[in-house]
C-alpha cells in the first residue's frame, strides 16, 4: 500500500524518475573489501611432502638451490616440525603479479641445467606436492623479515565464513594486531588465499625459540584483550590449524 502511495504520488508530481531502479554503482556499494586495495604482490605457497627415505638426497641436491632463487624471490623454506605430515616443508615465492609467475615458470622449463642437476632429481623424492596463491591484504603492508637467525615459525591456517574478508577481515585484523601487541613474536606476514581454498588465510609468526612460543601463548591467554579478540574473530571461523617450522638451511628467512 506504502508502494502505490509513493508511485501515485511522484507520477502526478512528475517526479516519475525518481522510481527508477539505481544504478549499479549504488546497488553493489558496500563496505570496501580489503582486496579492493590489496599489495598488488602475487605469493605462491608450495607445500611438498617427501618419502621418508628421501631427505638425505633432497638436503644433497639443495646445495644447487641457488638455481631456482636466481630466477625468482623466495620469501622462506621451511621443514615441518610438528603439526603437519611427517616430512613435509612449505615454501612461499614472491612475483609481481601473475604473468611474471608464468613467465618465471617458463623460464625453468627451458633452463637446462636447472632440469638436469635439480628438478628431475627432485621429482622421484616426492609423494606429494600442493601449491595456492595469496595477496596481502591492505593492512599488511609487506612481508616482515625481522633479520633473526636459528627462529621458530608457526604457520597458522584459518578458513573464514562464505563471504570474503568483508564478512570477516576487521575482527581477524584486531586479533592479529591483538597477539602483536603483546610482543612475544614476530608477525611476519598475513596472506588471503586468491587461487586455492577459497576463505582461507594464512599468518605466519616467527619465535625466538620453543620455549618463548609457549611463555607468550601462555601470557596472551590470559590478556583479556587478546580474549576478546579471538572470541570475536572465532565466530567467523570454521577451521583452524597450525603448523611449527623450522627454516632449511638454504632458507632466506631464518
Amino acid at each position: 500500500m506504502l508502494l502505490n502511495k509513493i508511485t501515485r504520488v511522484a507520477l502526478k508530481t512528475g517526479n516519475a524518475k525518481s522510481l527508477l531502479v539505481p544504478t549499479h554503482t549504488s546497488l553493489c556499494k558496500t563496505k570496501p573489501s580489503f582486496s579492493e586495495d590489496r599489495n598488488g604482490k602475487v605469493y605462491e605457497m608450495r607445500k611438498y611432502v617427501f618419502k621418508p627415505d628421501a631427505i638425505p638426497e633432497f638436503n644433497k641436491i639443495n646445495e644447487l638451490f641457488y638455481l631456482r632463487t636466481n630466477v625468482s624471490k623466495l620469501v622462506g623454506y621451511w621443514s615441518c616440525d610438528m603439526g603437519s605430515t611427517l616430512n613435509s616443508y612449505v615454501h612461499i615465492w614472491e612475483y609481481d603479479d601473475l604473468q611474471h609467475r608464468a613467465e618465471v615458470r617458463k623460464a625453468l622449463s627451458q633452463n637446462e641445467e636447472w632440469i638436469q642437476k635439480y628438478f628431475s632429481k627432485l621429482l622421484p623424492l616426492l609423494d606429494v606436492q600442493e601449491n595456492s596463491t595469496m595477496y596481502l591484504p591492505s593492512w599488511c603492508k609487506q612481508v616482515n623479515d625481522v633479520g633473526k637467525q636459528n627462529g621458530v615459525f608457526e604457520l597458522m591456517t584459518y578458513t573464514m565464513v562464505t563471504g570474503g574478508s568483508v564478512i570477516w577481515g576487521e575482527k581477524l585484523k584486531a586479533t592479529i594486531k591483538a597477539h602483536a601487541r603483546i610482543g612475544y613474536s614476530d608477525l611476519i606476514g598475513v596472506w588471503y588465499t586468491d587461487i586455492g581454498d577459497h576463505n582461507t588465510v594464512q599468518v605466519l609468526w616467527r619465535y625466538d625459540s620453543f620455549d618463548s612460543r609457549r611463555i607468550g601463548r601462555d601470557k596472551a591467554h590470559n590478556d583479556a584483550v587478546v580474549v576478546n579478540k579471538v572470541r570475536d574473530n572465532f565466530k567467523n571461523v570454521t577451521q583452524h590449524s597450525s603448523i611449527l617450522m623450522l627454516p632449511t638451511p638454504f632458507s632466506t628467512m631464518q
